[in-house]
């Protein structure tokens, strides 16, 4: 890896904010899958590049893509009897310094993880085997206990779910919501910027959008954000950024896109990015044209489309088309998955049977003979940003602006300590 040194970014940044983003798909599997349902992007071999993870639906798999370092990647099976696999995350459960793999599985009813051994042999524990009509599986420490938790909606039995770890991966349940019908989606961060963990989620049958207030003590407080209809897919993220959470939902029926403005205080105001995007399924956010403000990707399964909206800085968007005939197009994520440092697009297409990844041809940070010796491999990190109590220590995103370690959207950041320039840190959530 080859970076320039951090005051040569004023340079480059006039190109930067006036490049055009262009992005060249790279197939990553349409020959051995069967409905991908989910992606997912980690370094999951822990070697300084990026992975790809997929729950495959109609092939009851749950696989990997070992990436080569140079964006060659070769597949590797952890489960292919996982029936009607549809969600995937990753973390270190344990934590023991591997990633470990998350799903649900539909049809056959089951919340599970599969432990790494850390040559990624990968082992398989249910969580919970009657969580009827599995979907949306996630996975942070809730409690605040040093361990991960986990979390899944359950279509059927609408509820949404949290277990808790006890440290040595025996989970109890907790039912956050009985009666929730067609729980869709969950995910959770501190929405309220109170330190702990709260979550939201999504009810399709009932057109629901809410989130669930932590009083620190893991009692949770049931707070709708909208009546919206057909919601699918929610998520998280200052779109602004103003320095709190905002929420972005996905409403597959009418195929809007909306996000919903936090004004400090969790009172939320709607705005629409899109009302025509047929059939809207997966939505992220990130910034992908780095100039500080936050994108919106989207797939949608009836229109065959994935696009991007691109945030003029005042949060009108621009709707920018990567393919307008990707069958079935239901799964997105984004992080940089050739470590260019510009964010790239990971895609799934159900019908299409595709993984692909949309290479983002934006400069970042990056370039020839200009290495600090004390710069390696990017580190992925989820969560909090932790850094050293007796340190001087800033946060700056590629352009070379400071930011608010406390209050970092996903993206490419640099750690300066004591003046050093010391860590490239790539936050995925």
């Amino acid at each position: 890896m080859r970076y320039i040194k951090f005051y040569m970014i004023v340079i480059f940044l006039p190109a930067i904010l006036i490049a055009q983003v262009n992005f060249a798909r790279h197939v990553i599997d349409s020959t051995t899958i069967v409905w991908p349902y989910n992606v997912f992007a980690i370094d999951l071999d822990q070697d300084n590049d990026i992975d790809v993870l997929a729950a495959c639906a109609n092939s009851d798999e749950i696989s990997w893509w070992e990436n080569d370092g140079s964006q060659n990647f070769a597949k590797h099976t952890i489960s292919d009897s996982f029936d009607f696999a549809n969600s995937v995350y990753a973390a270190d459960i344990e934590p023991d310094g591997d990633i470990d793999v998350f799903c649900t599985a539909q049809t056959a009813d089951d919340v599970a993880w599969f432990e790494n051994d850390g040559n990624e042999n990968f082992t398989t524990h249910i969580i919970a085997d009657n969580f009827n009509n599995a979907q949306s599986v996630f996975a942070i420490d809730i409690n605040g206990d040093n361990d991960v938790d986990v979390m899944a909606a359950s279509f059927e039995d609408d509820n949404i779910t949290w277990w808790e770890n006890d440290g040595n991966e025996n989970f109890t349940p907790h039912i956050l919501e009985t009666g929730y019908d067609g729980a869709a989606s969950v995910y959770a961060l501190d929405l309220d910027d109170d330190t702990d963990i709260d979550i939201l989620g999504s009810a399709y049958n009932a057109n629901d959008l809410s989130w669930w207030e932590n009083d620190g003590s893991e009692n949770f407080i049931k707070h709708t954000i909208a009546g919206v209809i057909s919601p699918l897919s929610a998520y998280a993220v200052d779109m602004e950024p103003d320095g709190d959470n905002d929420v972005l939902i996905a409403a597959y029926l009418f195929g809007d896109i909306r996000w919903y403005e936090n004004d400090g205080s969790e009172n939320f105001t709607p705005h629409t990015i899109d009302s025509t995007f047929g059939g809207v399924w997966g939505i992220y956010a990130a910034d992908l044209d780095n100039d500080n403000d936050v994108d919106v990707i989207g797939g949608a399964a009836i229109d065959d489309d994935l696009s991007w909206w691109e945030n003029d800085g005042t949060e009108n968007f621009t709707e920018h088309i990567l393919d307008d005939n990707l069958d079935g197009a239901i799964t997105v994520f984004a992080c940089d998955i050739d470590d260019d440092t510009d964010i790239d697009i990971l895609s799934g297409a159900r019908e299409a049977n595709d993984i692909s990844w949309w290479e983002n041809d934006l400069v970042g940070i990056e370039e020839h003979n200009y290495e600090p010796s004390n710069i390696s491999g990017a580190t992925i990190i989820q969560g909090a940003l932790l850094l050293p109590k007796d340190k001087v220590c800033k946060v700056f995103d590629i352009t070379g602006r400071e930011v608010d370690a406390n209050h970092m959207s996903p993206g490419v950041f640099f750690i300066e300590i004591d003046g050093t320039i010391t860590n490239k840190i790539i936050k995925v959530r």
